[in-house]
């Protein structure tokens, strides 16, 4: 399977596509494309560390401060971890994964046939999906 999706929606990708109720093949064909993604969701998470590493706050350690979760990011590199950051979430993932033969036309099918009701976030990663794996919405035939 061969495809590219932006950073920004990767994890969102793997979340919604838990969310779809299947059963049988179709459940199969899911948990295999979660697997695809998994790799590039962890080289996202692990450049995003990165950017931390580079422009947090560090302790006496020389690790990143951290409040729950939220870090302080040095002061004169804030606009500047901004700009790796964006530039970061609008990469996009080049996605080359063996799986099985017919494993893009199932994926497609399961997102075509979605009958989860999407609004915000979910309907911008559903669409970056179909736009990703070139869900096709017209009648055969035509």
């Amino acid at each position: 399977m061969k495809f590219t999706i932006e950073n920004q929606y990767l994890n969102g990708a793997v979340t919604l596509m838990q969310r779809i109720p299947l059963t049988g093949y179709q459940s199969m064909a899911r948990t295999r494309f979660i697997r695809v993604l998994n790799e590039p969701v962890q080289a996202m998470v692990d450049a995003q560390k990165d950017l931390l590493e580079q422009y947090a706050v560090k302790g006496d350690d020389g690790e990143p401060i951290s409040d729950n979760g939220n870090y302080t990011l040095q002061k004169d590199t804030v606009q500047e971890y901004k700009d790796a950051y964006d530039k970061l979430i609008h990469q996009s993932a080049e996605i080359d994964k063996g799986t099985y033969t017919d494993h893009k036309r199932d994926i497609q099918e399961v997102l075509k046939n979605c009958k989860l009701e999407l609004s915000g976030d979910d309907a911008s990663v559903y669409a970056a999906l179909c736009d990703a794996l070139e869900v096709s919405f017209e009648k055969e035939g035509k």
